[in-house]
């Protein structure tokens, strides 16, 4: 009896335990579901904006769910030793305004796929990063 107690509360544990996996680094582009979906990468109208998806190089697309505010620790430690970079969203500054100001541009997030519940299939994301800006410098030797 003491076996299948211990047993249930394990599988208990286990149903709700928070899901206690480190971000993954990844680079892609922040897109419209159906210019993803047709393949338009470097052309996608602005009308197919919305919903918008992590494209990644393989392919693949994710549905993002913005996770700004629940960083964990290791994260937020490490944007508070940086500069604040004007193309790096974490944080409060993760939201609605910095994907519309990502979108069709190739970005690096952190972030994890998520793997249960309603939001199964979606890409959490912790900080975004647009890696060529428009209006970037370029410096040529010549």
């Amino acid at each position: 009896m003491k076996n299948r107690i211990t047993l249930l509360l394990v599988t208990l544990a286990m149903v709700f335990a928070v899901d206690l996996a480190l971000a993954e680094t990844m680079k892609g582009r922040i897109l419209g579901e159906k210019c993803a979906q047709l393949g338009k990468i470097g052309e996608c109208y602005l009308q197919w904006a919305d919903p918008m998806v992590f494209w990644t190089q393989e392919g693949d697309y994710f549905h993002i769910k913005l996770a700004g505010k629940n960083l964990d620790k290791a994260s937020l430690d490490k944007q508070l030793g940086q500069e604040k970079d004007p193309n790096t969203f974490a944080g409060k500054d993760l939201d609605q305004l910095s994907l519309d100001k990502a979108f069709g541009l190739e970005v690096e997030l952190e972030g994890k796929i998520l793997d249960q519940g309603q939001d199964k299939g979606k890409i959490e994301v912790a900080k975004l990063t647009i890696l060529n800006p428009p209006g970037k410098k370029e410096f040529f030797k010549g």
